[in-house]
């Protein structure tokens, strides 16, 4: 997701710093794109593993529910 990108015609460098995570909403290099939002590597990793017990499980089902709204 990060990275220098050289455009072709115009020859000048772009640079991506990353997107904001919905989640954490801080901006990470890497991460998931999931319709046009973007979930970091590490709060990934955290909603994977965590279990329906965690109290943070229910915070990620809130913000995960949000994707489905960008469907409609």
């Amino acid at each position: 997701m990060s990275g220098v990108i050289i455009m072709p015609k115009t020859k000048l460098m772009k640079v991506r710093l990353g997107d904001n995570c919905m989640i954490c909403n801080k901006r990470k290099p890497e991460g998931l794109q999931v319709v046009n939002t973007f979930i970091c590597l590490s709060c990934e990793s955290e909603l994977v593993h965590s279990d329906e017990k965690d109290a943070v499980y229910h915070t990620y089902v809130k913000q995960v529910r949000t994707l489905s709204n960008n469907f409609i």
